[in-house]
């Protein structure tokens, strides 16, 4: 395998990778708005004990994302 077959397969997983983390602090952070306006209280009380973990959850997918971006633009940028 060349070296920017690989440097595209890296490309590839780090896209997705953010993308899933992208999507998980986009459902935290909309799932604690509407806990605070009290929209769908009794689902999230099932699924986690306090809704302000959400938020910690979305904060911590976010830095992830923003991570896997700039890692993906280092790769991009050493070519």
């Amino acid at each position: 395998m060349s070296l920017k077959q690989q440097l595209t397969a890296e490309n590839d997983l780090l896209d997705q990778l953010a993308g899933i983390t992208g999507l998980g602090w986009t459902v935290s952070i909309l799932g604690y708005l509407g806990t605070l306006i009290g929209y769908g209280n009794s689902i999230v009380a099932r699924l986690v004990v306090d809704p302000q973990s959400l938020l910690y959850i979305g904060g911590a997918f976010f830095v992830a994302t923003f991570g896997l971006d700039r890692l993906r633009n280092q790769i991009i940028n050493r070519d």
